[in-house]
């Protein structure tokens, strides 16, 4: 589905507007609740603005090789322009003391770099590739908990925000 906003420019290309009951079905039982609460965020999503577009995407597993792989999805839809790109993670969270289960949002507040990572030539590339293979989204997710009383049960998705330099000059 696409939706357009006229006021904003933006659009948003969606799948999956609600969890399909099979897809629950392959959610462990415990985090069930939070998937489909927070399925919104969690889902595949793309946002396309003037200058920036972000991309929400589920992630199945913690393996390194399906986050370059969802950024390599990304990274083709910007083939000839020079972009600026950073990566942040959803998860959740339970409390040590009540075992109460939260979901921490992916957000531009929670970027996985200080400031975005330019690419503009393949070595820029396969340096972001490399530091994002040296990453370590546990480690990640659990320097982002709101205190020590919270663990990282799992990461859920991971959102890329590319700003597109191409147009911020035409």
């Amino acid at each position: 589905a696409v939706v357009s906003t006229q006021s904003t420019g933006h659009y948003y290309i969606t799948n999956n507007l609600s969890m399909s009951v099979d897809a629950l079905q392959n959610v462990a039982s415990p985090y069930r609740e939070i998937y489909q609460k927070h399925w919104n965020t969690i889902k595949t999503r793309v946002t396309k603005g003037r200058i920036k577009d972000v991309y929400h995407f589920p992630l199945l597993t913690v393996e390194n090789s399906e986050i370059i792989s969802r950024l390599q999805e990304v990274i083709t839809n910007y083939n000839t322009n020079r972009i600026k790109i950073n990566v942040s993670f959803g998860f959740i969270l339970r409390n040590r003391t009540t075992d109460v289960l939260k979901f921490f949002h992916p957000s531009n507040n929670t970027m996985v770099f200080s400031s975005p990572r330019s690419l503009s030539t393949p070595l820029d590339y396969q340096s972001l590739v490399d530091d994002l293979e040296q990453e370590d989204a546990f480690e990640f997710a659990r320097l982002q908990r709101p205190t020590t009383h919270w663990t990282v049960e799992r990461i859920v998705c991971v959102r890329f925000d590319v700003t597109n330099l191409f147009n911020l000059f035409s």
